[in-house]
């Protein structure tokens, strides 16, 4: 047996420290380096947007989008790209990825705030941490089981992918059918609707025939509505509340409860559409052990499929809203109205870079009679220059990590 001196054994804990220390630093620099990138890349994406501060509204949208669509992905992309590039270049010193791309997404969201003051002034600091801890828990909840019930399939396809697959589908279900209404009460975001909001609801449901289980006032920077088809809710944020007239909020509510409206094959259709190109993933390790990396080939292919279906089939239901809203809407002309001043509240493009699950502003206000006050607008861009570089440099960063782990 071989002893060591004194000494040196009394190093190893202060060695271990130290390198505990050094990791923390790494993250704390990861955080901050992360937040100055981002209100950086931002700032300069605004730029556009800055310049067109006394253009018409649908300009100012117009030049706002890239930047908006720039600012999301960056949410997504820095934290990855962060713990990508620093486990490639100092794999023995770098904190594990998760410590890293956790400490990466805290800075990038904390470096967003200036961007999302400077579109929603309004917006005081306190609501809009709220407002982005509670998003993130409730639109992306099933998004983080959804990953976690991937990582934990095994490679072999028995019954454990089964029971793992099962257990999503049941929350997911759970989670359509009042989990998601729960969530948002726990949170605060979600709370009982006023006297005004409540009238208005109950006049346009008993003039239309329709049943509504609960009325909620949203927590939200923005003028929103949407409705559940699932459970029969409806919801409205306090901003639209306070921009609009009590008939624009009619016109609304009865576009939302075209959707309550919908028949009971029309939800479930919606339930399995969503669960259609999102199941196939589930299976994504098992696959690929099976069957190679082509596996991954063949899943996109169905998902993207699906997804487009999906796509399809809710872009006929906002439609079908819509002629319902205008069917409803009381004086001629409301709904076009409620549904101009919605988008340019929230500044969202007259017509988008490509087809959604909504028709763009300027063909709904065509489809309910009404020509639009402005020249039908160009399509924005769909990409900020440094969007595009993150997705390269992660694109870049993934290849070089399969060549470093493959034989």
């Amino acid at each position: 047996m071989i002893h060591l001196p004194h000494k040196a054994s009394r190093l190893y804990p202060l060695v271990g420290s130290l390198r505990l220390s050094l990791k923390v630093l790494i993250l704390v620099c990861d955080c901050a380096g992360a937040a100055a990138l981002v209100w950086l890349l931002n700032t300069v994406a605004l730029i556009p947007y800055r310049r067109a501060k006394d253009s018409h509204w649908t300009e100012r949208a117009r030049a706002l989008y890239p930047a908006r669509v720039a600012a999301s992905l960056a949410i997504w992309l820095l934290p990855a790209d962060l713990a990508l590039g620093q486990h490639l270049a100092w794999p023995e010193l770098t904190p594990h990825w998760a410590l890293v791309v956790l400490a990466g997404w805290i800075g990038v969201v904390a470096g967003t705030y200036p961007f999302d003051r400077e579109v929603w002034p309004w917006l005081a600091p306190g609501a809009w941490l709220h407002q982005v801890f509670a998003s993130w828990l409730i639109r992306f909840a099933v998004w983080f089981v959804f990953l976690g019930t991937v990582a934990l399939m095994p490679e072999e396809l028995d019954w454990r992918c089964w029971l793992l697959a099962s257990l999503f589908v049941g929350l997911f279900l759970a989670w359509c059918w009042g989990g998601l209404l729960w969530v948002g009460r726990k949170l605060g975001v979600l709370g009982p609707a006023p006297e005004r909001l409540r009238r208005v609801v109950a006049d346009v449901a008993g003039r239309m025939g329709v049943p509504v289980r609960g009325v909620w006032l949203l927590e939200y920077a923005g003028s929103f509505a949407f409705a559940l088809p699932y459970t029969g809710d409806l919801a409205f944020s306090g901003r639209l509340l306070q921009r609009f007239p009590d008939e624009e909020v009619a016109a609304i509510c009865a576009h939302e409860l075209g959707h309550l409206a919908e028949s009971k094959l029309t939800v479930n259709t919606r339930v399995f559409a969503n669960l259609a190109w999102l199941a196939p993933w589930l299976f994504l390790k098992p696959l690929v052990h099976a069957f190679d990396v082509s596996a991954i080939g063949a899943i996109a292919l169905a998902s993207l499929l699906m997804m487009f279906g999906t796509r399809w089939f809710s872009r006929r239901l906002e439609e079908r809203a819509d002629r319902i809203a205008h069917t409803n809407e009381g004086e001629a002309g409301t709904y076009a109205r409620a549904l101009a001043r919605l988008y340019e509240d929230n500044l969202i493009p007259a017509v988008l870079p490509r087809r959604r699950t909504h028709p763009d502003l300027y063909d709904r206000l065509l489809a309910v009679g009404v020509q639009p006050d402005f020249p039908r607008p160009a399509r924005p861009s769909s990409w900020a220059v440094h969007s595009m570089l993150l997705l390269v440099l992660f694109g870049i960063l993934i290849g070089l990590t399969f060549a470093r782990l493959s034989p």
